[in-house]
C-alpha cells in the first residue's frame, strides 16, 4: 500500500490534467483516473489483495473467475472451430457442448428427444424479441453484418446456414 500511495502521489499532477472537450472540461487521462479511483475504492473497503491476508487459514485463489478459463474459453474455442454456422446452429452447438460435459449424459437418441430443435430456438428468440421489443436490446435476425458473408475461407460460398 505504501508503494501504491507513492505512485499515486507521484502521478497525481499527470492524472489531474484536464482537456476542454465539446461537453466541457474532462480528464485528459480519463481511463487512468477511473482505474485509480476503482483501486482507491477497493483499498478503502479493505478488499484489495484479500487473498494475501494471513488471517485466512487456507490458500485463496488470486481471482474468483474460475469459469473463464475452465469453461468459457473452451466453449469459445469450439465456436471458433465452427465459424461458418448460423446463429441457430451455434446455439444448438452450445447446448450440445454443455450437455455432453454433464456428469451423466443420456444416450444420443434420448438427447435428441430432449434437446431444443432449431424451431424451438427460433421461437424462443422470437418471444424474447417481442418481450423486449421496446428496449431494443435483442437484435433481430439479419439486422447486422455477418462476418461469413464478407469473408470466405474457400472460394465456395456457405449459404446453407
Amino acid at each position: 500500500m505504501v508503494d501504491y500511495q507513492a505512485w499515486d502521489q507521484y502521478w497525481s499532477g499527470f492524472l489531474a490534467e484536464k482537456t476542454l472537450a465539446v461537453t466541457g472540461w474532462a480528464y485528459t487521462h480519463e481511463r487512468l483516473v477511473r482505474v485509480r479511483n476503482s483501486i482507491n475504492k477497493l483499498i478503502s473497503r479493505g478488499v484489495l489483495f484479500t487473498f494475501c491476508d494471513p488471517a485466512w487459514q487456507m490458500p485463496v485463489p488470486a481471482m474468483n473467475n474460475q469459469i473463464e478459463g475452465a469453461i468459457t474459453s473452451s466453449l469459445r474455442h469450439m465456436l471458433r472451430g465452427h465459424r461458418g454456422m448460423g446463429l441457430t446452429r451455434r446455439i444448438k452447438a452450445i447446448f450440445w457442448w454443455c450437455y455432453m460435459r454433464t456428469e451423466n449424459p443420456l444416450p444420443a437418441a434420448q438427447i435428441l428427444k430432449t434437446m431444443p430443435t432449431g424451431t424451438d430456438i427460433e421461437n424462443a428468440w422470437q418471444q424474447a424479441s417481442l418481450k423486449h421489443h421496446t428496449s431494443g436490446i435483442i437484435a433481430k435476425w439479419a439486422d447486422a453484418i455477418a462476418w461469413n458473408e464478407l469473408h470466405h475461407t474457400t472460394p465456395y460460398n456457405n449459404t446453407w446456414d
